[in-house]
């Protein structure tokens, strides 16, 4: 059990500064640069110190604890993987949801697609991960996609493909990472397999 013995009138000046530091400049509390009268009485030794050091901490700049989760910086590299782990997910979403609709062979292909969306935002998210430390899945902001006819949904993912293909062949050349450019480059040709596919479903199904 902590002990709760009281501390000295020097432990006690140390907590009046670090509540002043801590309280000070909020704003409209006049009495905020000292403690409510009898509460570095309440406190013990321990917790007095513990207030010191994280007060002397602040002031030095001291290293943050890794333990606890950092703000990611902003950075257009990490950013824009974000939003590609995101349209991935997207496309995924999609194609699982056509594939429901469609029927026979047409079916299996679609999921087939869908299982290769998922890889590819593994794989963004494992890039991802090794840049930040921070594991990205946003599954949980998918929405049902509208889906109004069969041939409107394969000609939106044919424009998504296609739009998806420019953009990784960009950003292969704008990677801000050496081992992004190969990744970027192998998810392109996904993306132009996928417009060949759905290009061939549109055939096959006819007016």
């Amino acid at each position: 059990m902590e002990e709760m013995t009281l501390c000295s009138p020097e432990h006690q000046e140390v907590f009046r500064r670090v509540w002043a530091r801590v309280m000070g400049d909020q704003e409209g509390c006049p009495a905020a640069a000292n403690p409510p009268e009898g509460m570095e009485g309440d406190l013990s030794c321990r917790k007095l110190a513990e207030l010191a050091k994280a007060a002397q901490d602040a002031a030095q700049g001291a290293a943050p604890d890794p333990a606890v989760p950092q703000p990611e910086p902003s950075n257009p590299c990490t950013a824009r993987l974000r939003r590609q782990i995101l349209e991935a997910l997207e496309g995924w979403q999609f194609y699982r949801y056509l594939a429901r609709r469609a029927r026979g062979g047409a079916g299996r292909i679609l999921n087939a697609m869908a299982a290769d969306q998922h890889q590819q935002a593994r794989r963004l998210a494992a890039a991802y991960f090794l840049l930040t430390g921070v594991r990205y899945w946003p599954t949980d902001t998918l929405a049902v996609p509208a889906i109004s006819s069969m041939w409107g949904a394969l000609r939106r993912r044919h424009q998504a493909e296609e739009a998806a293909f420019h953009a990784f062949m960009s950003a292969a050349q704008d990677a801000g990472d050496p081992a992004l450019p190969q990744l970027y480059q192998q998810l392109a040709q996904n993306c132009q397999e996928h417009c060949r596919q759905l290009r061939a479903l549109l055939e096959q199904s006819g007016p």
